[in-house]
């Protein structure tokens, strides 16, 4: 299940005129989109025979169309397969209702060339370029189009929402240690070894857990990280921003010693990952108070090769 919000976004630019359907969004996290992550939008209340979604964003043009059902509940899936040509950057997803006439006035055309241009009743009004055109930032082109719906005898009802598209990306939380200076892990004990952080991947998407001897390179073993805790805006004691993830693991599980954890995207290799080197201690020193499962930085280091 991903996050779910509705039109109050600190990032979006609502632009509508008359009022139109009512419209919720499901994306990785709050204003975010995580490339190969599914976008959903949700309407009620469209009662004049379709809804047309236009997505631009860096070097990126699509169009989809929907027709609601009897009730005006209609929904439009941008699935993996489709986020997964995203770009990192600001991406505007345009949602337009032909008004009350029942007929789009406004229309975009593509030529051979790739050439986007907006039509007015099938007349050539304003071009937006290429879709390999298109910026990081798309709002010159957003502004062309608006223009273009204000124009006299236009009764499309348009609405623009801003989310932001990145690259998936997972974290680990870490925290110094007040006696030796050095990272550890937050929560932890000698007795359980509590894993967490934070990702910009929906709540849907599974974690995969796995543990390789530092020494050795052998894996130990592999497991599931639990469900992905969703971000809630000011909820006490969840993230605002970020979703969440956790892991717990008992070291007995372990010979003393050192061990790299890898949590990561089931989806990909090359991205949505991170891992960190873990110390567990032996006996004869894991009553000392500082020597407790430490966490290691591995960015730049020759661990991670072969890993």
């Amino acid at each position: 299940m991903a996050v779910r919000f509705g039109a109050a976004i600190v990032l979006a630019t609502l632009i509508a005129i008359p009022a139109m359907a009512e419209i919720s969004f499901e994306s990785s996290c709050p204003q975010t989109i995580a490339e190969g992550d599914t976008f959903t939008i949700h309407g009620t209340g469209a009662t004049n025979g379709s809804i047309t979604l236009l997505v631009l964003g860096r070097q990126y043009f699509h169009t989809f169309t929907v027709d609601p059902d009897s009730r005006g509940s209609f929904t439009i899936t941008v699935g993996p397969g489709e986020t997964r040509n995203f770009s990192a950057g600001q991406y505007a997803f345009v949602i337009q209702d032909p008004g009350a006439n029942g007929q789009y006035e406004i229309d975009t055309h593509i030529s051979r060339h790739g050439n986007i241009t907006v039509m007015n009743r099938g007349a050539a009004v304003t071009d937006l370029g290429t879709a390999g055109d298109l910026k990081p930032w798309v709002d010159p082109e957003i502004e062309k189009l608006m223009a273009v719906s204000g124009r006299e005898g236009v009764d499309d009802i348009f609405r623009v929402e801003y989310f932001f598209v990145e690259l998936p990306s997972l974290h680990f939380d870490q925290q110094n240690d007040p006696k030796t200076g050095r990272l550890i892990l937050n929560n932890s004990d000698l007795r359980r070894i509590e894993f967490s952080g934070t990702t910009n991947m929906a709540p849907g998407n599974a974690l995969t857990v796995r543990i390789v001897n530092a020494t050795s390179r052998n894996i130990v073993f592999t497991d599931a990280a639990p469900a992905i805790i969703p971000a809630y805006g000011t909820e006490p004691g969840r993230n605002s921003y970020w979703n969440t993830w956790y892991y717990s693991l008992d070291p007995a599980q372990l010979s003393p010693g050192e061990y790299v954890i890898t949590v990561g995207w089931e989806k990909e290799t090359w991205c949505g990952t991170a891992s960190v080197l873990f110390l567990v201690p032996d006996a004869a020193t894991s009553a000392r108070p500082d020597r407790g499962p430490y966490l290691f930085s591995l960015a730049g280091s020759s661990l991670l090769a072969g890993l």
